[in-house]
């Protein structure tokens, strides 16, 4: 007895001093945030000095925290202009070695208030997680990021030393507009920024605004041009290096005059390009193009500004694409899968011609989106770590809460699988496995885990499989390989990919969005959406390709998703509008709808979320985003109207569910834990030491 009272005891001690533990740990993260506020919300650096220290003075044993809180305190000093920032970084390295990437910041700033040159070659990461994306670039001096704010749209600027931001457009709110800022470059003396603007018309402008928050000037503007995108100045800051995807199907790689507006045309290509960077003496184009229709491998070219001359720079029949050329003027940066994992290499080309063999810069850098070279030579690229598992669990129909905590689908790889989908009868699930940016339909067997996999040469991407209600075959959104997308049905047992709806050969038509299979399998629900952004629901008949529309809506929204109840009667709906999301059914044949519920839209990360039927068709469960809590839960409410409930199922990002048969199971994506390496990283000092 007196064991079993003893063992007890140490249990409860242990509790006691868990909770004490994570008490001091949120005691901490909170003041840490109150300071952080204090400098980049007040800009009141020298109460936020005292807050940071306190930080570090009062939990020395948190050390995650204590190593932020000193590194903020350097920061801030710097920011004051104290020579105490040099103290405060030299702490850092000194009293929190364990702390990689705090210690690595705190080393790179001493550096530069130092004027020491660090010599070795370092790969480190700038900021954590995805606030600052890949659609912006690093300044000419390395002090900012331009980047789009995508809690409004506007363009604005990310201070790296302090961390502060500043919008330099001031389009309102979602509520007021839907506009958006997208790519932006800087030109070559940091005063400007050239960016792609999305207007309400529908049209994709090319603007350009200065640091000094002057007016934006619209560039260059033109109806007949679908999609353009912005890659960077000419080095003496008289054109801008574009792309323009024209109606008639003409991909052009083009110069805009800065003075007016004025396009010449370099080269037209029928398949993708990207990543267009300028030589430093701005006499060529470096870029990478697809090797062929059928395939996501590309190549690296070099053109001549005057059109005049293409050289080829990387032919492999690996996927090869170009990171930045280097400010030396003789290197070229670039990734390659060629030795099973994406690298970085680098490749000389001087004189007109490219000089040796590509070597070996970094291994295993992972899908770099380039950010652009500082004018020293350190070269920023942005990493989206967006890896999701699947997972099961069981759900009590009639409380909707979790039995048993969920379990992870075991499978070849992990942390590239999303948006399984149960099949009819239970024994399987679809899902989407994504490789190197590439994504596949697979299927898995419950029973034996055996997997198929469906690569397809007439889709270079897929996404939202959906079963056919007899098992046989798996409906899914494709995308061709110049980037249309269309409805395909895959055949579970050949394999045979067949085109259910087209996509659409102009901008005047209209283009596919979501798809849902009729209960019958005769018939699927599309998602059609026009120009002018108003959207329609389809019911078309897969035998002849004739449709019907059975709702319209003229307001510009996100779109729709789409259900169909169990018993094929009734198709429910989401609106997923600027200002509020409205669930809604209606009768799957056409007819008036009714509202069940209405929500404020916190989160546009809705693309591959889902509606879904309980098997009795009882209830509609759908995703909500909880900004309190930020992340996204599932909820549930009766199809004839009534009260909303919250299930225990949560995820810090998006969930993708599907029920099982017997109506009690469940199959989810959700972020896995190896999902850790999203941000802004940096590449220093890899340069060959004789062209630095």
């Amino acid at each position: 007895m007196k064991k079993i009272t003893g063992i007890f005891l140490l249990a409860l001690e242990l509790c006691v001093l868990t909770s004490i533990a994570t008490a001091q740990q949120n005691k901490a993260e909170q003041m840490y945030q109150q300071a952080l506020y204090e400098m980049e919300g007040r800009g009141n650096y020298a109460k936020a000095i005292d807050m940071f220290n306190q930080v570090v003075a009062q939990f020395p044993k948190e050390k995650s925290v204590a190593a932020k809180a000193l590194l903020h305190v350097g920061m801030c000093q710097e920011k004051l202009g104290n020579r105490e920032a040099q103290k405060a970084y030299e702490r850092v390295i000194k009293d929190y070695t364990d702390q990689h990437e705090v210690v690595a910041e705190a080393r790179a700033r001493l550096d530069l208030i130092t004027g020491k040159e660090n010599k070795e070659f370092i790969i480190r990461r700038v900021i954590e997680g995805t606030d600052v994306g890949f659609e912006g670039a690093v300044s000419p001096d390395g002090r900012y990021f331009s980047y789009v704010d995508w809690e409004s749209g506007d363009l604005a600027i990310y201070e790296i030393a302090t961390g502060n931001r500043r919008h330099l457009t001031n389009k309102g709110s979602w509520d007021k507009s839907d506009e958006f800022a997208y790519f932006s470059r800087w030109s070559p003396d940091g005063k400007q920024i050239a960016y792609d603007w999305y207007t309400m018309e529908s049209l994709m402008e090319l603007r350009i605004v200065g640091l000094d928050s002057s007016q934006p000037r619209i560039l260059y503007s033109n109806k007949e041009v679908v999609w353009s995108q912005t890659y960077g100045w000419s080095p003496d800051g008289k054109q801008i290096l574009a792309s323009l995807f024209k109606e008639n199907g003409q991909n052009q790689i083009v110069l805009i005059s800065i003075e007016d507006g004025d396009v010449r045309v370099l080269k037209t290509l029928e398949l993708g390009f990207d990543h267009l960077n300028f030589s430093p003496d701005g006499r060529y184009i470096v870029y990478h193009f697809q090797q062929k229709e059928d395939s996501p491998e590309s190549d690296i070219s070099i053109l001549s500004t005057d059109g005049g001359r293409e050289i080829p720079l990387v032919e492999h029949p690996a996927n090869d694409y170009v990171l930045g050329w280097a400010p030396d003027g003789k290197n070229i940066l670039f990734a390659s899968d060629r030795r099973n994992s994406s690298d970085a290499w680098i490749i000389e080309f001087s004189q007109g011609k490219v000089q040796g063999s590509p070597k070996l810069i970094s291994s295993n850098i992972g899908q770099a989106n380039p950010m652009g070279f500082t004018q020293k030579g350190s070269f920023y690229y942005y990493i989206y770590d967006n890896a999701m598992d699947i997972n099961f669990a069981e759900l009590d129909p009639e409380t909707g809460k979790i039995i048993d905590p969920p379990k992870k689908l075991s499978a070849r790889f992990e942390g590239s699988l999303t948006q399984p989908e149960y099949s009819p009868d239970g024994k399987y699930i679809a899902y989407i496995s994504v490789s190197r940016g590439h994504s596949a339909l697979s299927i898995q067997s419950l029973e034996t885990g055996k997997i198929q996999e469906f690569p397809s040469k007439l889709m270079s991407r897929v996404n939202t499989p959906r079963w056919s209600p007899d098992g046989r075959s798996i409906l899914v959104g494709g995308w061709d390989w110049k980037g249309k997308k269309g409805i395909y049905r895959i055949d579970t047992q050949s394999g045979v990919s067949t085109l259910v709806a087209p996509p659409a050969k102009l901008v005047s038509e209209s283009f596919l969005g979501q798809h849902e299979w009729s209960r019958d399998g005769k018939s699927i629900f599309l998602e059609r959406f026009f120009g002018n952004m108003s959207r329609s629901i389809m019911l078309r008949e897969i035998e002849n390709g004739t449709e019907r529309e059975l709702y319209h809506e003229e307001s510009n929204s996100r779109g729709f998703k789409l259900s169909c109840s169990p018993d094929g009667k009734w198709l429910a709906f989401l609106r997923m509008g600027i200002k509020e999301y409205v669930l809604s059914i209606m009768p799957a044949a056409g007819g008036e709808y009714r509202d069940l519920y209405r929500f404020k839209s916190d989160n546009a990360q809705i693309y591959y979320q889902k509606l879904i039927w309980t098997t009795d068709g009882k209830y509609i469960l759908f995703e909500k985003f909880q900004s309190a809590e930020k992340n996204f839960s599932l909820w549930r409410i009766p199809m004839e109207g009534g009260e909303h409930q919250k299930l225990e199922l949560e995820s810090e990002s998006y969930i993708v569910a599907s029920i099982h048969p017997d109506g009690r199971h469940i199959v989810f994506s959700s972020p896995s834990s190896t999902g850790e390496n999203s941000g802004i990283w940096v590449m220093e000092n890899f340069l060959p030491k004789e062209e630095r």
